[in-house]
């Protein structure tokens, strides 16, 4: 049996249902019924617990063999990314030891380091995950993917609208830092071989091409079928107005992520030799994905 925790979160479905297509037996960590309710159509065990609770987690964990961790945030505050990530990560690890899992494959993010984890706390809190699953004397498997989308959730959505509506795609800086999306199926698939192996693995996970963001947005638009031109936005211009819009449920942008963004690229550093080694196979180059994604056909 293998646990998924953050189940049913936009890579949590991805992944439940790769795993039970793959003939995985699955239980589902969920916290409440709503959620629950994007597994109905998946063959698998739903079990109510949260991470920063163990005592609720004490009891899904029993019987099963390996976790799937992919509980995490994006935004917060810092004490939310500790308590959630960090501390939940922590709990749930000592849990898993105690109830005798053998392998724990943790979702962790492209550019996770020890030279990134002091320049926001959600790095600092995914170094902090990565290191306690590295010293729990557990089996593990750390994937680090590049940025995830596809036609149901994550951040393209919202791209999407902006190259359909605005008059002009805003585009952070230069837009020449790189990045190498990562269709969430691909990863789904990722985290199923990683669950198979019995090696400790550290693996970063992007997709088949990599591209700038002035490249991205000009897909995602030939995508759509529109032509509105870009407006390159200065990095200073747009820190007091992410300053403002945090305040929001669902903020478009933060100051965090406009410091991750000039951090530089993200893409993976070793050419995609971990993923070859995975078994990870290349799939459709990123305009055919994209265009599936955002629903345009041929």
């Amino acid at each position: 049996m293998i646990l998924v925790t953050g189940a049913t979160g936009f890579v949590g479905g991805h992944v439940v249902r790769a795993l039970v297509d793959a003939g995985e037996r699955v239980r589902a960590l969920v916290r409440d019924a709503n959620g629950a309710s994007a597994l109905d159509d998946v063959d698998c065990e739903l079990a109510r617990g949260d991470v920063t609770d163990p005592a609720s987690v004490q009891a899904v964990v029993e019987g099963c063999s390996t976790v799937v961790h992919l509980v995490a945030i994006l935004t917060g505050k810092p004490d939310d990314f500790d308590r959630i990530m960090t501390e939940g990560t922590r709990s749930l690890l000592n849990t898993a030891r105690d109830a005798g899992v053998s392998r724990f494959v943790q979702m962790s993010a492209l550019g996770t380091s020890e030279a990134t984890k002091n320049a926001v706390p959600y790095y600092r809190a995914k170094w902090a995950i990565e290191e306690a699953v590295r010293s729990s004397g557990l089996g593990y498997a750390i994937l680090r993917p590049s940025f995830v989308f596809a036609r149901d959730g994550g951040a393209l959505a919202q791209f999407a609208r902006i190259a359909r509506l605005a008059p002009v795609t805003p585009v952070s800086g230069k837009g020449t830092q790189r990045l190498q999306p990562i269709w969430a199926d691909d990863l789904a698939r990722a985290v199923t071989l990683a669950v198979r192996r019995n090696d400790d693995l550290l693996v970063e996970i992007g997709g088949p091409d990599i591209v700038d963001w002035n490249e991205f947005w000009s897909q995602l638009k030939a995508a759509l079928g529109t032509r509105r031109p870009a407006l390159h936005v200065p990095f200073w211009f747009m820190r007091p107005q992410a300053a403002i819009m945090e305040r929001l449920p669902h903020p478009p942008v933060t100051r965090d992520q406009l410091r991750m963004l000039q951090l530089g690229d993200n893409v993976v550093s070793d050419g995609g030799l971990g993923m070859t080694d995975l078994g990870l196979e290349r799939t459709m180059p990123l305009a055919q994905q994209l265009q599936l994604a955002v629903g345009r056909p041929d």
